[in-house]
């Protein structure tokens, strides 16, 4: 009778570890991160001499896609490839979809700048300047580049809103890795690229679990 009730008990336990485990995966299937490359196609972004800002976009967003899904992280692409999407039609896929997190990945551009900087829109809400501070936090732990800190709206005022940021339901920021027009920026991101995928993927991870 002791062995059956034993055994009766380790059953029990078994079923329960399992259940646990279940519920986890399917709370983490849950969630889905949609990464969108700026620009694409025939939207070149931003240049300086050979280099484009959609291939280097496009470049970070699959290795942030890559470490996401290590993590266990469901991950949404607004293009894989080398494909021309309207801002329109990168909303409307995040909002189908309903993805619980919105990050555009940009390069930056002036002829002074440097450094990295994170947008969000201009209703400053608590939800999207805590997803910034998580990524911003994390890339500035890697100690590679200058931190330009939170900003909102856009270049042209806190009154205005970047598009894809405006018209996505879920939290979202923008990230601008660094100037295309900064030597030294784009040095760093070559020579760190899997680092700021790392970071950003981090940073996403951390916002998912409620740590600030």
């Amino acid at each position: 009778m002791k062995k059956i009730i034993k055994f009766a008990i380790i059953i029990t336990i078994l079923i329960i570890i399992s259940v646990i485990i279940i519920n986890i995966f399917n709370k983490n299937d849950k969630i889905i991160v949609c990464i969108d490359a700026g620009h694409g196609g025939n939207d070149v972004g931003a240049e300086s001499k050979n280099r484009k800002e959609k291939e280097d976009t496009l470049k970070i967003a699959k290795l942030v896609k890559k470490y996401l899904e290590e993590q266990g992280i469901k991950v949404l692409m607004t293009r894989d490839d080398d494909t021309t999407i309207s801002l329109k039609q990168r909303c409307n896929m995040a909002n189908k979809k309903k993805a619980d997190i919105f990050i555009s990945i940009h390069r930056n551009s002036a002829v002074e700048g440097k450094g990295i900087e994170i947008w969000t829109n201009s209703k400053k809400t608590n939800k999207d300047t805590k997803l910034a501070d998580n990524i911003l936090e994390q890339l500035q732990k890697t100690e590679i580049q200058s931190n330009r800190g939170i900003k909102y709206g856009t270049m042209k005022g806190e009154n205005t809103d970047y598009y894809v940021l405006n018209n996505t339901k879920m939290p979202s920021c923008l990230i601008e890795l660094g100037f295309i027009t900064n030597n030294e920026d784009n040095k760093l991101l070559d020579e760190n690229i899997e680092e700021y995928a790392k970071a950003i993927a981090n940073g996403i991870s951390n916002n998912i679990k409620g740590k600030d």
